[in-house]
């Protein structure tokens, strides 16, 4: 029902725009004493015109510059916390025109950990990474997209499986245009505890204010607060995912292994994003479901839950 009062809505106000227009061209056939209805046509008129999408993307070579960093507090006997910093550069590969780019982004990240002494785990976790985005048309509703993100991860002690591959492959198609986008495809962590899963996800626009993604790993309802027409917008957001990786690392008996650690984290935040892709969040959450792996020995640890800082700023 409410949807469908929505669509109602927005014919009302395509109509009301066609009217305006009409009423520009034929001053001199269609006349009206000032009211509440020219009023209502004006303000929907007005509505439309407001919603102008911002790019995601710059037209230059340099497309970003952003720094993030947080902290995972654990809440119970404290055996496992940790804080991070995660550096990149995006740029951009014009293929023709800039309006169809390949995205590199080049990137680093640290860990450091804060674990009891009874834990075999390194104080400092690596990852250096490069980037790769593409997203092509195929046809007016359908497109395809991919990531591929070759990797480091390690202690930096060993490179004894040190190497990791993360790559998404995506189908999208737009059912509803500018309302209701499904996709299909297959995702490879590039983890030891998770390295393949299937891709399927909605992303639902009800209404210019609100978007609703549902798309694997980390899934996401927005809702616009404020916005400065054409040029930034602001949103709050909740959102669910997994977190967490995998490292190869060199055990306190000198054999190495690989590390994986894994948690499912819920979070509310805020974000302001600005014409070009720029901007900034901050969020603040809870992780539950956190776990220990190694590979070598198959051991496991559950560890208490946590909560969750982060913050970062985009160019």
């Amino acid at each position: 029902m409410l949807y469908m009062m929505r669509y109602f809505l927005s014919i009302l106000s395509l109509l009301a725009c066609a009217f305006c227009a009409a009423q520009e061209s034929l001053p001199g056939l269609i006349e009206f004493s000032p009211g509440s209805l020219v009023q209502s046509v004006d303000e929907s008129c007005d509505r439309v015109s407001d919603e102008i999408e911002l790019s995601r993307f710059k037209k230059q070579a340099l497309q970003s510059v952003s720094v993030s960093g947080g902290f995972l507090g654990d809440v119970g006997d404290g055996l496992l916390s940790s804080s991070n910093l995660e550096l990149s550069v995006g740029t951009g590969i014009p293929l023709g025109s800039f309006d169809n780019i390949v995205g590199v982004t080049p990137g680093f990240r640290i860990d450091w950990i804060d674990a009891d002494a009874g834990i075999d785990v390194p104080d400092e976790l690596y990852q250096f990474e490069i980037q790769f985005f593409y997203r092509r048309p195929i046809s007016k509703r359908l497109s395809a997209m991919a990531i591929v993100s070759p990797s480091i991860r390690s202690d930096l002690t060993t490179s004894d499986n040190a190497f990791r591959v993360f790559a998404l492959g995506l189908l999208n198609w737009e059912c509803i245009p500018g309302r209701l986008t499904l996709s299909g495809g297959v995702v490879y962590l590039g983890r030891a505890d998770l390295p393949v899963v299937p891709a399927i996800g909605v992303l639902w626009k009800p209404d210019p204010d609100t978007k609703v993604d549902l798309r694997f790993p980390v899934a996401t309802i927005s809702r616009r607060i404020a916005k400065d027409i054409g040029r930034s917008e602001v949103w709050t957001y909740l959102a669910g995912g997994l977190g967490g990786n995998t490292w190869a690392v060199t055990r306190a008996n000198s054999r190495a292994d690989e590390l994986s650690l894994r948690d499912f984290r819920l979070t509310a935040g805020i974000e302001k994003v600005v014409d070009g892709g720029g901007g900034w969040f901050a969020e603040t959450g809870y992780a539950f479901g956190r776990r220990i792996e190694f590979e070598r020995d198959d051991t496991e640890l559950k560890l208490d839950d946590a909560v969750v800082l982060q913050a970062g700023w985009r160019y």
